[in-house]
Formats: structure tokens, sequence, C-alpha cells
């Protein structure tokens, strides 16, 4: 898919709209900024401390909170896969494409945090033709999750291709929903591209987003942050994140 003009991508792929750029940095306690946005590269985020209160307001300043809830919320109506428990506080969401390998490797991140965060999985067909027909297949398996599990873990990153066989006869109704999901992503600009991720920081009240992959250090600042935080840029590496992070307790 194109990409638009007022993204920018850095070393590991990860693309974000310019004016949240910044904001994600230090979300996410990365130890870079994207010269595309400063000018120049710089070696780290700013650190706690002085100025502290003052770039955290700026920062909550560059995004657009209400475009974010907007997208939230449109993407809560789409038909996905849901894993996690139904009652935890932590919630998250991944638009992903059944061949798509970064997706693969951003389920590999995830998994071990699919015992305690509620997860929406939007499957959409940007790939190829069997990225719908697999898509709908694992939407209308008897237990999509495991299917989801299925496709994920046995990806062929040589044919860059999902491990869950793809249907040529899969029921209308999960097809028709692929599609849709496609065409609002595209549409809206939801998810230009894959993964496309999204955040509850604070329940029923604030949410991010971010495009491409996030790695393991950063998804544990991440779901660190999840269900409570209006703020999160005041306390990038807090101490309970060790807590959030799977095996460490």
């Amino acid at each position: 898919m194109p990409l638009r003009n007022d993204t920018a991508m850095n070393e590991k792929g990860l693309l974000l709209d310019r004016t949240t750029f910044r904001a994600a940095t230090l979300f996410l306690g990365m130890a870079w900024v994207l010269s595309g946005c400063s000018g120049s590269s710089s070696p780290a985020t700013p650190s706690v401390g002085q100025g502290e209160k003052a770039t955290a307001a700026y920062l909550a300043a560059q995004v657009d909170w209400a475009g974010m809830e907007a997208f939230w919320k449109r993407s809560g109506q789409l038909r996905g896969i849901y894993t996690g428990p139904s009652n935890s506080t932590k919630h998250m969401l991944v638009y992903f494409d059944p061949n798509c390998p970064v997706c693969a490797r951003q389920w590999e991140i995830l998994e071990p945090y699919l015992g305690t965060v509620r997860i929406q999985w939007i499957p959409i067909g940007y790939m190829s033709k069997s990225s719908t027909e697999r898509a709908a297949a694992i939407l209308a398996a008897p237990d999509p999750a495991s299917a989801l599990a299925d496709n994920e873990r046995r990806y062929d990153f040589d044919r860059q291709l999902g491990g869950f066989a793809p249907s040529t006869t899969a029921p209308d109704w999960a097809v028709r929903a692929v599609k849709t999901n496609t065409r609002q992503a595209t549409r809206t600009g939801d998810a230009p591209g894959t993964p496309a991720i999204g955040f509850e920081l604070y329940n029923g009240k604030r949410y991010f987003r971010m495009f491409g992959l996030v790695d393991g250090a950063s998804m544990s600042v991440a779901v660190g942050e999840l269900g409570y935080t209006m703020d999160p840029w005041k306390h990038p590496q807090r101490a309970h994140q060790a807590d959030s992070a799977p095996g460490s307790r």
C-alpha cells in the first residue's frame, strides 16, 4: 500500500504521523528520534526530570486525541477475532493481513500478553488474493482465536504465507467482513499498512495508534501504560513496567 505524505518511516519500520512521532517516542521509551521529524538524529529521548511537565504538555498538545478516539470507535465496529480475558482492563486492537510477515513477528511479540490483554484482531486483505481467502477462513473457523494462532505460529516466512489454509468456499458473510474491513481501513487511513496497532491508554477516554512493528521492549512499556494513564509521557519508564512484562512474577 502507498504511504501518505504526512508520514515518515524509521529504521525499524515504525510508521507514524509526523505530528505524533515525538509523542510515541516518549510513550514507548524508545532511544532514538526520527531524523525526518527533527532534522537530525538524536541518541536518546528527553530525560525525565528537567522540563518534564513542559515536554509532556507539548507532546499531548500535538496528538489529535479526537481523531484517535474516532479511529478506536470505528475499528471497534468491525468484525474481528478476540483474544485475552473479556474482563481485562487492558485493551488493544491490531489490524493484520494473514499473509503479512511483519504481522507474524508482531504476533510473536504479543503472544506472551494474550492471557492478560484483551486484543481485537481485525483481518484485512492487502497483500494478495489469498489474504482475503485466508482471513475469511480464519473468521469462519469454529474457533477463530485458535485459527489465528495457527496461522501466525505456522507462518511461512520464505513464501510469505500464513499457516492457516485459505478457503475459496468460506461463507459469504466472512468474505464480506474482510472486504469491509479492508475498504474502511483504506478509505479512512486507519491502517495504511499492516500491522496497525491501537492502544486504550485510559479506559473509555484516551487512545493511541501506531503503524508498523513495535518491538518487545517497547511493547512492554506500552502494555504497562494501558488502562489507566492520561499522560503517558510524564513517566515513560516507570518501575511498574517490570511487573507487566511476561515472566516478571
